[in-house]
């Protein structure tokens, strides 16, 4: 059965720009064109995939100079015969075209229709879908790299890797269970093989994707110190900018503030917190209650010790508050030492010395680095996939040869389908054509 025709703006449609592109998808795309589009060598027989063309495209209303490019199913987009007219951005111009498709039998498409066709002829699988919206909704270049990778089906073949292993031990114990006569008598050893090397790659992924927030939400940062110690004057530096209020009054931060910046395509969160002591004011009372929140939420915590001053016992018990998270030792006010401290590094926050080596040092700690170049699952429902898969993989192990071997397959196969829901494949195919790929020609 054939599809419908849709039309869409594929350019944003809120404000005008200086180029916009309409997309039409569907048996009446080329059709539709030849009605509206008119250039030299653009002829009903003669018209060759994957150009463009210069020309006049015609409504009832107006006529504008512009771009048309056909893709012939099914080398296109989303596998159908695909038309793109690039006219002038403005939203009257464009509104225009949609209007005039639609009156020559097209349909405006529905959210997502294009890629969900794409998807349901071929030419992407589901978790290749979800990198084209992550993609599109990126707000920072890690985002942008991790969507790349799922969109251009890295992630896919990484689940698939896993799933054949997966796919060869379910295959190996069905076909010998319904094709005794076809299959070596030993499956055992290879299968358990198979099993654990899948579990392996598993909790492999599971670990790299451990810091999969970093990408989508940037890592949170938490100055903490005693009063006055020059947390502020650090944000500023890290920020580049004076954001944060610096004077020597100690108290002056009363409140938590929530700054961020770009680095390496990470966003980052500083949080300055108020100065941590013992007060009877009830507004510093507040922001100390509220900065010991921000510094337990953290990533990671700086820790700014001054040391033009004598270490004391609260700043001792500070540490003592915060040592197990997380955290970076920093000497502060390194031009004017008189007690040293023992610190992860020495800085100067006033003039940014050292400030530079200190963000090395964060992003080392958090291990963002390692995490931007490697492969990793973002999406909560490839998580949750993933989790289950192994779950039922270690079911599978645990109990192989002390369970009917009918027993061990349904684990078997409900770990492979939780990994097929990430690439939206089908489970009794997949098995049936691995275990007849197992015998011999002519069988």
């Amino acid at each position: 059965m054939k599809s419908d025709t849709i039309v869409a703006i594929a350019t944003p449609s809120e404000r005008a720009g200086a180029i916009g592109i309409v997309r039409i998808s569907g048996e009446k795309a080329l059709k539709i064109a030849e009605e509206m589009f008119s250039a030299r060598n653009w002829c009903k027989d003669d018209i060759i995939p994957n150009r463009m063309y210069l020309g006049k495209l015609k409504t009832k209303n107006f006529l504008d100079k512009a771009f048309c490019m056909y893709c012939k199913a099914p080398i296109s987009y989303t596998g159908e015969d695909v038309i793109e007219f690039h006219s002038h951005g403005g939203i009257a111009v464009l509104r225009g075209i949609v209007r005039e498709i639609v009156e020559r039998g097209a349909r405006p498409a529905e959210p997502g229709e294009f890629t969900r066709r794409a998807y349901l002829n071929g030419k992407v699988d589901l978790a290749e879908s979800e990198g084209i919206a992550d993609m599109i909704n990126a707000e920072s270049e890690a985002e942008i790299m991790q969507a790349f990778r799922l969109m251009s089906g890295e992630i896919s073949k990484a689940i698939t890797d896993a799933s054949s292993h997966i796919l060869e031990a379910a295959s190996n114990l069905e076909a010998a269970l319904d094709y005794p006569e076809e299959v070596a008598e030993d499956v055992v050893t290879p299968t358990l093989v198979e099993l654990k090397e899948a579990k392996d790659k598993l909790a492999k992924t599971l670990k790299d994707s451990e810091n999969r927030r970093y990408i989508t939400d940037g890592i949170n940062i938490a100055l903490a110190g005693l009063t006055n110690v020059g947390k502020s004057s650090l944000m500023n530096a890290l920020l580049r900018d004076d954001r944060a209020i610096v004077t020597d009054i100690p108290g002056t931060t009363r409140d938590v503030l929530k700054e961020s910046f770009m680095l390496d395509g990470v966003k980052i969160n500083v949080i300055d917190t108020a100065g941590i002591r013992e007060s009877q004011d009830q507004v510093e009372k507040m922001g100390i209650e509220r900065a010991k929140r921000a510094i337990e939420g953290a990533d990671i915590v700086l820790f700014v010790m001054d040391a033009s001053l004598e270490e004391t016992k609260e700043e001792l018990a500070l540490y003592e508050s915060i040592k197990d998270k997380k955290h970076i030792r920093i000497e502060n006010k390194g031009d004017i030492i008189k007690f040293p401290r023992k610190a992860d590094i020495t800085i100067e926050a006033n003039t940014s010395k050292n400030v530079d080596k200190l963000i090395s040092l964060i992003m080392k700690k958090t291990g963002v680095e390692k995490s931007l170049g490697g492969m990793m699952l973002t999406r909560e429902r490839h998580i949750y996939a993933v989790k289950e898969a192994n779950k039922h993989l270690e079911d599978a192990i645990k109990e192989y040869g002390n369970v009917p071997t009918e027993c061990t397959l349904v684990d078997i196969k409900a770990a492979y389908a939780s990994l097929l829901k990430i690439t939206g494949e089908d489970l009794s195919e997949s098995i049936v054509d691995k275990i007849f790929s197992k015998f011999c020609v002519g069988k």
